[in-house]
């Protein structure tokens, strides 16, 4: 009897063994995938970091051109507005030298020298 408990007991040590090598197998196998997995996902991450920082220069940049756009329009209202007022100013001093040159010239026709 008590042999035959003693093989029993053999047999159920033999297939715990075993189970306890499939359990440890598949952990192993458990940590290769999960370890791989853990290993893409810290590369996709340094990879969406760098690309946000990349964006985030692009904005930076865009910002810096938008704020220079800003400015030179500025600048070129302001020149647009001095070329207009110059250009008004010219037209009223052309006007004023023709008609000082017309009354000069009438008084030139009307002008009798000796009298």
């Amino acid at each position: 009897m008590l042999l035959e408990d003693k093989k029993k007991l053999q047999g159920e040590q033999i297939l715990l063994q075993d189970s306890c090598e499939e359990a440890k197998r598949l952990c192993e196998e458990a940590h290769g995938k999960m370890y791989d997995l853990w290993t893409r996902q810290l590369q996709e991450h340094q990879r969406l970091k760098e690309h946000l920082q990349s964006l985030m220069k692009q904005k930076e940049l865009f910002t810096r051109q938008r704020d220079l756009a800003v400015k030179l329009q500025h600048h070129f209202t302001v020149s647009q507005m001095r070329f207009e007022n110059f250009q008004q100013e010219l037209e009223q001093t052309t006007a004023q030298e023709e008609s000082l040159l017309q009354k000069e010239l009438l008084v030139q026709k009307h002008y009798v020298p000796g009298k």
